[in-house]
């Protein structure tokens, strides 16, 4: 085997770290023929028609964009009938994140990435599950109950941190269909920002 795909397999086993794997992706030109030249993908999947695009074009500083890129280094390996064990690591986190969320929250990975993750070292199943559980509920706070949104979840994050929901207000007979003000406070700048949904 090749260094490209023996470093490919490292990746995708949880031997290699996403961040080394990034600088590879970017830099080695080995792991851009091999991945380039990929005869049997086919263009109709998620991936496109180029593997090497589409792993330069995740977000390697979120739990979804390395999820992606572990997914199809995988497919890329079982195509070219390479034998490896994948870590389900990156998995297992992504599951985490989402099960520790209310559903009130869509929390940006990149941000949860930046000024949460650095903080669960060592944690991981259950305990890490219900230490984001923790985090979330004291980061995204709420003055009374939280909104309920008409659309998806649009906490604003200001440069201190999430602002803290204030309260909603429906908004009758002003836009074409059911709507609704979310008010929150910036308790660094002590300024409000609205945000308005419209089903």
């Amino acid at each position: 085997m090749d260094e490209a795909l023996a470093n490919i397999v490292a990746f995708v086993e949880g031997r290699m770290s996403p961040v080394a794997f990034e600088s590879l992706a970017y830099h080695d030109p080995n792991i851009e023929a091999v991945l380039a030249n990929d005869p049997t993908l086919r263009p109709d999947t998620y991936i496109g028609a180029n593997t090497h695009l589409f792993v330069i074009q995740q977000d390697f500083a979120s739990p979804s964009g390395i999820l992606n890129v572990h997914g199809a280094m995988t497919q890329f390996l079982e195509r070219r009938g390479i034998a490896f064990t994948p870590t389900q690591s990156h998995a297992e986190l992504h599951t985490h994140i989402l099960a520790a969320q209310p559903k009130w929250l869509d929390i940006p990975m990149d941000w949860l990435t930046r000024n949460v993750l650095p903080a669960a070292a060592g944690r991981n199943g259950r305990v890490l599950r219900d230490w984001l559980r923790q985090q979330f509920l004291e980061r995204f706070r709420c003055a009374g109950k939280p909104p309920k949104w008409i659309q998806n979840p649009d906490w604003p994050i200001g440069d201190s941190g999430p602002l803290v929901f204030m309260g909603q207000v429906q908004i009758p007979n002003y836009f074409h269909d059911e709507a609704a003000a979310y008010v929150f406070h910036d308790p660094a700048t002590g300024r409000c920002e609205t945000v308005i949904q419209v089903a």
